[in-house]
């Protein structure tokens, strides 16, 4: 039974890998446009003494991206604030059997939010910017997305921590990177 969650695990991580490897170029690019888009404003705004309208909600719509693009590839990496008080202290299959628990609400509340960001998406289609003819939907989307590379991250670690359930001896320390390039 472990070399299935083992096999598993790597497919799990082969997927995450692409997938975060996409998002962080994704988000070097939002972030250059993001800078951009804020000094030109700036420059606009201050030099020019004429702001530009759709600027600031622009920018706005780039930062809901690189929130929900940035939390997979954090989880990923160990960076987001953890507890470890508890987990600290146990050590073994039932250290392992808590990390399960965790991932799987993890899970469980990410498919939640897909469902639900979802749902929210499909109704904004209609909704249209108030500075640019654009579906507001395109904002939306971001949160199911996102949700989504999260849940499968949750799952590489979640298979992980089962094998270690089996097997304590064969749990593998988490790799907290993905290279930028091999």
């Amino acid at each position: 039974m472990p070399d299935f969650f083992e096999r598993l695990e790597m497919l799990v991580g082969q997927v995450n890998r692409v997938v975060l490897e996409f998002f962080k170029w994704l988000l070097i690019a939002i972030l250059a446009i993001m800078t951009g888009i804020v000094v030109t404003s700036v420059f606009f705004r201050y030099v020019l003494n004429d702001a530009l309208p759709w600027s600031e909600e622009i920018a706005k719509f780039f930062m809901v991206w690189l929130t929900f693009l940035a939390a997979p590839v954090g989880l990923s990496r160990g960076a987001h604030v953890a507890i470890e008080a508890l987990s600290a202290r146990l050590s073994g299959r039932v250290n392992q059997m808590l990390q399960a628990i965790i991932f799987i609400l993890i899970i469980w509340l990410m498919v939640v939010f897909v469902d639900e960001g979802s749902f929210l998406t499909w109704n904004a289609r209609i909704q249209r910017h108030s500075t640019v003819d654009l579906s507001i939907s395109y904002v939306y989307v971001a949160m199911p997305i996102g949700c989504a590379a999260i849940a499968l991250v949750a799952l590489e670690y979640l298979l992980g921590a089962i094998k270690g359930v089996f097997d304590p001896s064969r749990v593998k320390e988490r790799q907290i990177d993905y290279p930028m390039s091999e």
